[in-house]
């Protein structure tokens, strides 16, 4: 007998034939995990840094004209000056102006001031910040 053919838009298709081509497989080139997705890695989501959402909730810290400001007075940062706070690290005595974080201990922030992000700061606020006048000279408007 010969085998069963089944129409395919008005062309007999064997169904022995797709059997053995291995039908039973179809659509099963991906493995499943046993919780149901397709994958059990986890996808790497782009952009998480630039997000509003994420720029919104960033602790800012002090910009680079004001702590050129407070470079100016630096007595007034000394550990005896500086009122004592419990909610802040080392009582909040220990305050690095360049970086304006506080520190729980003096041998802390000395390991702090070593560090290459403390030089980096320092030295951009040591640096006269630019000023209204620099831009609008720069833009080319006049002052008269």
């Amino acid at each position: 007998r010969a085998p069963a053919a089944a129409c395919f838009f008005g062309v007999p298709f064997p169904i022995a034939a797709s059997r053995a081509a291995g039908a039973d497989d179809m659509g099963k080139g991906h493995k499943k995990s046993k919780s149901g997705g397709l994958s059990t890695r986890k996808k790497k989501k782009d952009n998480t840094k630039g997000r509003a959402s994420v720029i919104a909730k960033k602790k800012r810290t002090k910009d680079i004209d004001q702590v050129h400001d407070d470079l100016e007075v630096p007595e007034k940062y000394e550990p005896g000056a500086l009122e004592l706070d419990e909610d802040l690290p080392g009582m909040g005595q220990f305050y690095c102006i360049a970086c304006s974080r506080f520190f729980q201990s003096a041998e802390v922030k000395a390991a702090h001031e070593r560090s290459k992000l403390h030089k980096r700061r320092l030295q951009k606020a040591k640096d006269t910040p630019h000023t209204q006048r620099d831009a609008e000279l720069a833009a080319g408007m006049t002052h008269e």
